[in-house]
């Protein structure tokens, strides 16, 4: 059962230091990438990409020392007047269009010069032809699972908890992760199911305490929209039914880069999440022991914000999350597809949005008493959009249904 995590600023500001180290280490990543010195009055910085086009750009401030409110403005976005406290700085996303091959990022600050980072990647197009597949000369199922050489290193075939063959990928330890070895893009007929051999649909689950919503295995819950789009839909009111896939018994995974493209709801109450499970060497689960990460996890009570969280074993916690890292942004995040992901490495774990890492977690960033458990086995794949729990209940008068849409989920090596 997933707990819904909760903002956590000690560690936030953790997460945004090690984003300054980590724009520089991960220029492979992050075309763009340097720091600057903010000032009193305003500090500009010319970032130079490699072509114009609409790119993702986050920008990383660091904590100050005193409290001052600061203004950023990315190539025409804005971001007014964020007030920061001593020891918390923020993470910010923008996407604007370039126009060239140089955007401006100006900072005005009210108090003492502020540090921050800059990194940015290009959006590119995102449909795949699904014939073509890891370099091989792969197939089509109805609903859109392209399938071909895997190249994977590790075991398959294991026979999963729902009696289904479960695929087990075992990717290099280190990256850059490049070569596509498993996705599902969501293509088929609407009002079908999506791909039984990739996802069983759950009857439990939730956003935390005071969730309102029931998990069904009805279609009209989680159906594919006929347009390439996956479709997890809560509906009701007073009484809530939603939906949450599985990937349990299907693939399971150790490292790699996973990435997912979604919409989220607008709506209030609303509780939307990507993450992934560990699995269980026995029958039954063993959360919070073999751990939990979410990879993106969006309440409708704080639109402009995303949260990366981890779940797993920790002294006197009783949702037992280790870790959470934040990105914000001047615009909702519903406002629009994106590219939520996760880089994972032995010991090391990167989150990024839209192709440009923004937080990343070690061992050495959970506090005392908490054991890390995300190196060494396996973990699958998890989707789905509760109603209630961690963002309230929705206002009265909330228009439902609301749809979580996912355009595709892909795995890398």
């Amino acid at each position: 059962m997933r707990i819904a995590g909760r903002p956590m600023p000690a560690q936030r500001t953790a997460a945004i230091v090690s984003f300054v180290a980590m724009c520089v280490a991960a220029a492979a990543l992050a075309p763009a990438a340097r720091s600057a010195t903010a000032t009193t009055t305003s500090e500009v910085v010319i970032e130079r990409v490699a072509k114009p086009g609409t790119y993702a750009v986050v920008l990383a401030v660091t904590a100050p020392i005193a409290a001052e409110t600061v203004s950023v403005f990315v190539a025409g976005e804005a971001d007014d007047d964020i007030s920061l406290s001593p020891g918390a700085g923020i993470i910010l996303a923008f996407e604007p269009r370039v126009r060239r091959r140089t955007f401006r990022v100006r900072t005005v600050s009210t108090g003492a010069p502020a540090t921050f980072s800059v990194a940015s990647s290009l959006q590119k197009k995102q449909r795949i032809d699904p014939r073509v597949f890891s370099g091989g000369s792969g197939s089509e199922t109805p609903n859109g699972i392209a399938t071909g050489p895997t190249g994977a290193t590790g075991a398959t075939g294991a026979t999963g908890p729902t009696g289904a063959v479960t695929e087990t990928i075992v990717n290099p330890r280190s990256g850059p992760y490049t070569r596509l070895v498993w996705a599902d893009e969501f293509n088929g007929p609407a009002a079908t199911a999506p791909n039984p051999n990739n996802w069983t649909p759950d009857s439990y689950g939730g956003c935390g305490g005071g969730t309102l919503s029931t998990n069904t295995l009805n279609t009209a819950n989680a159906e594919l929209d006929g347009h390439g789009n996956l479709a997890i839909t809560a509906d009701g009111g007073p009484s809530y039914y939603s939906a949450q896939l599985d990937g349990a018994g299907h693939l399971s995974f150790e490292y790699g880069e996973i990435e997912a493209r979604i919409k989220i709801p607008a709506g209030s109450g609303l509780c939307s999440a990507f993450w992934l499970l560990g699995d269980s060497s026995a029958p039954g689960s063993c959360w919070p022991t073999c751990g939990e990460i979410d990879v993106m996890e969006a309440i409708s009570s704080t639109p402009d914000a995303l949260y990366a969280t981890l779940h797993g074993p920790v002294a006197g916690s009783d949702n037992f999350q280790q870790w959470q890292g934040l990105l914000d942004s001047p615009t909702p995040f519903s406002d629009g597809y994106h590219t939520y992901g996760l880089i994972w490495q032995p010991n090391l774990l990167t989150w990024t949005f839209d192709g440009v890492p923004y937080a990343e977690a070690t061992p050495s960033s959970l506090p005392p008493g908490a054991q890390w458990v995300f190196s060494g086995h396996t973990f699958h794949i998890m989707l789905d959009l509760a109603v209630g729990g961690w963002p309230g209940a929705p206002a009265a008068g909330a228009p439902f249904p609301q749809t979580l849409d996912i355009n595709w989920v892909r795995l890398y090596r």
